[in-house]
């Protein structure tokens, strides 16, 4: 339980740094920290995935769905073009444009969006282990 709200946490101070004006070295190099943080989070909650086919959906799981759906797609299109754009960190690989560059900000704030609305639908999970550690 600990793992998973320190994952969780972090997640989310690392998003917060990500909006905030920052050396551009150090945005990517939080972005590349964050997709490991994505990673780990998805592996400690694969029994999400795995019960997704199962059950009655009402509408508060369909939604709940669709949010993870939409939270998940825009996060993989940021990571793409984050990679894409990138100026320092891996500027080796840099094929994006302008355009591309256009594209991470608009994902990125509407992965922000959805972010909220996923903690919106799962605050209760997140409050609760927060006070299993206390």
């Amino acid at each position: 339980m600990i793992k998973r709200i320190s994952v969780d946490i972090l997640m989310i101070v690392t998003i917060i740094l990500e909006f905030v004006s920052l050396p551009i070295l150090i945005h990517e190099v939080l972005g590349i920290g964050l997709i490991f943080l994505i990673l780990a989070h998805l592996k400690l909650n694969e029994k999400y995935f795995k019960a997704i086919t199962k059950g009655k959906y009402t509408i508060k799981r369909t939604i709940n769905l669709i949010i993870n759906i939409g939270l998940l797609i825009s996060l993989l299109i940021t990571i793409i073009t984050g990679i894409f754009t990138s100026q320092k960190s891996l500027k080796s690989i840099k094929i994006g444009n302008n355009k591309m560059s256009d594209i991470h900000k608009s994902s990125s704030i509407i992965s922000l969006i959805f972010l909220v609305l996923h903690l919106l639908t799962t605050h209760k999970k997140l409050l609760s282990g927060l006070k299993r550690l206390q």
